[in-house]
């Protein structure tokens, strides 16, 4: 969530706000709680960076950060090699955003808040940008009634992305055309300098309006209308939603007048200056197709592709999920101007929503030479080093590589795509009935590297295991395990023939676990996996070996059990490292007042040593955790991670921005004397500015080989991951 409020995001937030000041109210009373306002002597210096995003943000827009928005479903690009996008979600309101010659223009202005979200197509022709949203109700004049929709077209100003109104037009500025209420997305657009295209797909109509008066001109009968192209001799290409076909449309009688069924799964569509008409194909081709003859009374031609086929799962075994010019990834949308450059948005997130997410934007010359590549790349996600390789990152679906010689923001490099959905289509990651898979956590157990996901809601969506096998998978992260559930059914998948697929229970690979009810999950380093549940102690399950396609077999029945330590009532979050027998543990002392303390870490940590053995206290820290009586949230610990005997504490507030000095994001303790000594914002890197710690686990740390410590932090408002390198002092 952001921390900066203003008039076009100020509705999605107040609600979460309210549920804080309720969590402020109801812990305010407890005498077991500290405050820290003042800053510490700092025992550590640090400089801000970032993984994932083009922009950190950087640079100067008005009012706005710079950075590439974490989605592209829909994108139109000018003759001036303007690139026009749309998504249906940005954290930071960019859901129209502007980008040309690799660099942020701005975005459309108001497409986020007060019930508004943007979509999945786009169209831009002399004068105006058509962006497909939904306006929800129950925000006043100018918005629909009570619990309405409306799925319309926003016309905006190319002069200054600014709403342009019309006569009849709908919402608070006039400049809404309402296409459908309720009835579902609109997911195609295409105009020129008279005539508005627009698919109602829900209603199996494409509608033709004037594009200077928005008024109705004429509508056609077609089935799953999508993505919309016109060409240059007055034909109208319709990509039709679910049957995978291209019709050609005849622009003043609706009649078909041509059809392209030979592209496994159409995704995006445009013509180009020579009237070829150029198709995104998302199925396993992951390539242009181009297509000419578009003015003949027969079908047209097939004339080559544009792209590697197979795109990143191109190539040898050992290269599938590399990142490669001319290798793509779900095209989204494909766009050519006057200099014939062709612009490619591949992006993930199409079919799998958010949690399979990595947007990238290729502008490419017509030989295949790249010109430019801008990168929105995570979201929900904490970055994790490999055991193995300091410069080697994982995030729930990406892999990158660190150069730690190079400035902030410049050191990762996009190396790797983790996921495979055309072999692994039951991947945890890009299910949606599993809510937001949230960051990564890399282990290396007996020479083999695992990866281990939670979720932005630990509490019920459990852990999911994953294993590497580079010379049959090359990057890609196959399914191993997961233990996951609801209250009333909570269970252990474990693949047993290494097709990393979840079969049915007939294959036996099910069974029946328990919910253990707590937020606290850890893999240690040999792969043993450990939960902490409210009230029930801990629970260890073992990693018992590896099978023959190296996948992990954990001892589900034979689960070792361990008290709550009389410091807690509740644990919240735990680290143990069986290299040196430590547990760390994280929670609510006992007379601590709980009520309304929805997933945050607790008010006290403490460390154990000789944990398997006899248990020995040797640290314990009390966590800064208090509110103000108007409300204020200075401090709500969010998050923790642990390295050695320093504790570093990631908070929820909405305060930073307005008392950057006072309320911190990050503090960091030392187990050894209990004290603070020191605080984390963002730095000048990134303009000062971050979102808020969403997720149970929002931190990592590790400490490099030269003592450089690195800390990971979630930042979702600008679609990136934060990386503070710290150095701790005497």
């Amino acid at each position: 969530m952001s921390i900066r409020i203003s008039e076009w995001q100020y509705a999605a937030i107040v609600p979460v706000i309210a549920v804080l000041v309720i969590i402020a109210h109801s812990v305010i009373s407890n005498n077991d709680t500290i405050t820290a306002e003042s800053n510490p002597s700092q025992r550590l210096t640090y400089t801000t960076s970032w993984i994932g995003n083009t922009y950190g943000p950087g640079g100067e827009l008005p009012g706005k950060g710079k950075h590439i928005q974490l989605s592209m479903l829909g994108m139109a690009v000018s003759p001036d090699g303007t690139v026009y996008a749309n998504a249906p979600w940005d954290e930071a309101g960019r859901e129209g955003g502007v980008y040309k010659n690799g660099d942020v223009l701005g975005q459309l202005d108001a497409t986020h808040g007060w019930g508004r979200s943007g979509g999945t197509a786009i169209a831009v022709n002399d004068n105006y940008i058509y962006i497909a949203m939904t306006q929800k109700g129950r925000y006043g004049v100018g918005y629909p009634n009570s619990d309405d929709k409306w799925y319309c077209v926003r016309r905006y100003n190319r002069s200054n992305y600014k709403g342009a109104k019309f006569k009849g037009g709908n919402g608070y500025d006039n400049s809404m055309l309402i296409i459908n209420t309720n009835q579902g997305l609109i997911r195609g657009i295409a105009a020129d300098n008279s005539r508005l295209y627009v698919s109602d797909t829900p209603n199996n109509k494409i509608k033709v309006y004037d594009a200077q008066t928005m008024k109705p001109v004429k509508e056609w009968s077609v089935n799953q209308p999508d993505k919309l192209a016109l060409d240059k001799t007055g034909s109208l290409w319709v990509i039709q939603n679910k049957t995978n076909k291209i019709l050609k449309l005849n622009t003043e009688t609706g009649q078909v007048q041509g059809k392209i069924d030979s592209v496994r799964i159409p995704t995006a569509i445009v013509v180009d200056n020579q009237n070829r008409l150029l198709v995104g194909d998302g199925g396993p081709d992951n390539q242009i197709k181009i297509f000419t003859n578009l003015d003949s009374s027969n079908n047209p031609t097939p004339d080559g592709t544009f792209g590697v086929k197979g795109g990143i799962y191109s190539g040898s075994p050992q290269e599938i999920g590399k990142i490669r010019p001319l290798h793509f990834n779900s095209i989204t949308g494909i766009g050519v101007d006057q200099d014939n450059n062709i612009y490619v948005a591949s992006d993930p997130s199409r079919i799998y929503a958010w949690q399979a997410g990595g947007l990238t934007v290729d502008s490419y010359k017509l030989d295949g030479t790249l010109n430019w590549k801008l990168q929105g790349l995570l979201f929900i996600d904490i970055p994790d080093i490999d055991p193995a390789d300091e410069t080697v990152v994982h995030t729930k679906n990406q892999q990158f590589k660190l150069d730690y010689s190079k400035s902030s923001g410049q050191e990762w490099t996009h190396v790797a795509h983790t996921i495979n959905p055309f072999k692994y289509p039951n991947d945890n990651r890009i299910k949606k009935t599993i809510k937001h898979n949230a960051g990564a956590m890399i282990r290396r157990v007996k020479g083999r590297k695992l990866m281990f996901t939670n979720s932005m809601y630990t509490e019920s969506a459990g852990i999911h295991v994953y294993r590497f096998n580079p010379e049959t998978d090359g990057e890609v992260a196959i399914p191993t395990a997961s233990f996951w559930g609801s209250q009333f059914d909570y269970r252990y998948w474990q693949d047993k023939n290494g097709n990393g697929q979840e079969e049915q229970a007939e294959q036996g690979e099910y069974n029946q676990g328990q919910n253990y009810g707590g937020w606290a999950f850890w893999p240690d380093d040999d792969g043993n996996i450990w939960i902490g549940t409210s009230r029930n102690g801990i629970k260890k399950l073992s990693l018992k070996r590896f099978d023959s396609y190296g996948s992990p077999i954990y001892d589900i029945n034979n689960q070792q059990s361990f008290e709550m330590p009389k410091e807690f009532q509740i644990i919240q979050r735990l680290e143990y490292h069986p290299k040196t027998d430590t547990m760390y543990i994280a929670g609510y002392s006992p007379t601590f007042n709980t009520r309304g303390d929805w997933g945050l870490i607790g008010n006290r940590a403490v460390k154990y040593i000789n944990w398997s053995k006899t248990p020995q206290k040797v640290g314990e820290v009390v966590i800064a955790y208090n509110q103000t009586s108007k409300g204020v949230r200075p401090d709500l610990p969010k998050s923790m991670a642990i390295s050695g005997d320093y504790l570093f504490v990631g908070y929820v507030d909405n305060s930073f921005e307005k008392y950057p000095n006072r309320y911190p994001k990050v503090r960091v303790y030392d187990f050894r004397t209990g004290q603070e000594i020191g605080q984390i914002n963002p730095g000048p890197e990134v303009k000062s500015t971050t979102g808020w710690l969403d997720v149970p686990m929002a931190l990592r740390v590790v400490r490099r080989k030269n003592g450089e410590y690195l800390l990971f932090a979630e930042e979702d408002f600008y679609a990136k991951a934060l990386m503070y390198r710290i150095k701790m002092n005497p």
